[in-house]
């Protein structure tokens, strides 16, 4: 961001997102608060417990998680959850990808990187359009493993029960591998937990899986430094289920045909958009990137004519 350049009224959606973003983060992480201020706030986690967003609310002192998990645990439970998954649709359909921008403790850490002054990058087009769908590959993938598990929980005991354990953890907990929440709020803090019960840096190649995936994940969060949302657009299981739903959302962004003036003399909606998306490609009627857009507001933030507007229906 160009201090020099700053002006409050031009930034105020950023602002009020960033203090929304602040809120949510340690309310849903309200352990943070409790270690802070030596208080109890126990009676949060029947309100908290369950969100539309991977996330794990009392982490790393307890098992919560993210409505997207409870719905795959349930399935490898043998369980269709029917009502989570009905809840999830009308709360996507009611916000579209809402939490994604402003609530999302995920998010926000990104968007902390990505605040760092550092002249930000964008990916080729092509490869962009490929590597979006590596988020939908590992929710097939999680699929066609899990609800034939879910499956044989309620025609063969036996068999489910040496079909789970050949899993490992993926049978107990579906996401935890690609999870970046799972890696901030519960793999790093057992590690360095483990290190100084230990006082060796023996638990960190343990397993060597695990380790490979933190380095992945550190990795990423480096990354996103330079390319704002990186795990959000390409790797976030959520995000997958999400973004399908999200392009029949009633919330919508639309473009003014009569104030939009184009690409060519402006453009500014994208250069400013943190998950790459082509918005002057998209009818001016509704845009939602395929159900990329997070509704962060970047683009009717900067839009200097005025063009980009919110609609309900």
């Amino acid at each position: 961001m160009d201090l020099k350049n700053f002006k409050l009224r031009n930034h105020l959606i950023t602002i009020f997102r960033r203090i929304v973003q602040i809120v949510a983060f340690l309310l849903i992480n309200y352990v943070i608060l409790e270690l802070i201020f030596s208080i109890n706030l126990i009676g949060l986690e029947g309100v908290l417990k369950v969100l539309p967003i991977l996330n794990s609310p009392r982490n790393p002192l307890s098992h919560g998680a993210g409505m997207l998990e409870y719905i795959f645990f349930s399935i490898t439970e043998g369980i269709i959850p029917i009502f989570l998954i009905g809840i999830l649709i009308i709360i996507i359909l009611l916000t579209s990808r809402f939490f994604c921008g402003w609530i999302c403790p995920i998010g926000a850490i990104q968007d902390a990187c990505a605040a760092i002054p550092t002249k930000k990058k964008t990916i080729k087009p092509s490869t962009h359009k490929s590597l979006l769908k590596i988020k939908y590959v590992i929710v097939i993938i999680l699929v066609i493993i899990l609800v034939p598990l879910g499956i044989t929980a309620t025609t063969s005991v036996s068999f489910y029960i040496d079909y789970k354990a050949n899993l490992g953890t993926l049978g107990n907990k579906p996401l935890s591998f690609f999870s970046l929440a799972e890696y901030i709020f519960v793999f790093f803090p057992n590690i360095i937990r483990e290190i100084f019960q230990t006082n060796s840096l023996a638990p960190i190649f343990s397993n060597l899986l695990v380790f490979f995936v933190s380095i992945f994940y550190l990795v990423l969060i480096i990354a996103s430094v330079w390319y704002p949302r990186v795990y959000c657009r390409y790797f976030c299981p959520f995000a997958a289920v999400s973004s399908t739903i999200s392009e029949y959302s009633f919330l919508k962004l639309s473009r003014s045909p009569v104030r939009c003036v184009g690409r060519t003399d402006c453009g500014i909606c994208e250069k400013e958009c943190p998950k790459q998306i082509r918005i002057l490609d998209e009818p001016f009627e509704f845009f939602t990137g395929k159900g990329e857009c997070n509704y962060c507001l970047k683009c009717k933030e900067s839009c200097p004519y005025g063009a980009i507007e919110i609609k309900f229906g």
